[in-house]
């Protein structure tokens, strides 16, 4: 059952993005689910400016959220955008975190490596695995809210 709602948080955050980029008047579809970085291609009508969006959507509204990323997510690409959501009761639009790959990937990466060095409770070392989680402050995801603009600069 955890794996649907999971599942479900995903989807729904892909579609709040779809809706928030046809709002702002940028032409988006959605690509094949799990094929690659890409969830989004949007596109800004007049400059013909396409990025590629990465979705990443969390639940965790009664606290200062963090998403669940992978290895994959520390590489940077120009192009690669990340729109993080943050959705919470079904009456309220999500919060909307728009940050540049080149953010993410670097602050997975250092963030990672410091949890590997800090041994295990027993003192053993930790064991390395594919997933990350990104867990940006309070303050630094207020630099990046409703931020959709920047994308296409």
């Amino acid at each position: 059952m955890e794996a649907n709602k999971n599942k479900n948080i995903g989807n729904a955050g892909e579609f709040y993005v779809l809706a928030q980029l046809a709002q702002r008047g940028y032409i988006a579809g959605k690509t094949d689910d799990g094929q690659t970085l890409i969830d989004v291609i949007a596109t800004e009508p007049e400059t013909l400016t396409t990025v590629n969006i990465q979705v990443k959507a969390t639940g965790n509204y009664d606290k200062v959220p963090s998403w669940i990323m992978s290895k994959k997510n520390e590489d940077v690409f120009e192009s690669l955008w990340y729109v993080l959501v943050e959705i919470g009761d079904e009456k309220i639009t999500p919060n909307f975190f728009i940050f540049h790959s080149s953010e993410i990937g670097p602050w997975l990466k250092n963030n990672h490596s410091y949890w590997l060095g800090i041994p295990r409770r027993d003192g053993s070392p930790r064991k390395d695995t594919n997933m990350r989680r990104f867990a940006p402050t309070y303050d630094e995801l207020q630099l990046h809210v409703d931020n959709w603009s920047q994308m296409f600069k």
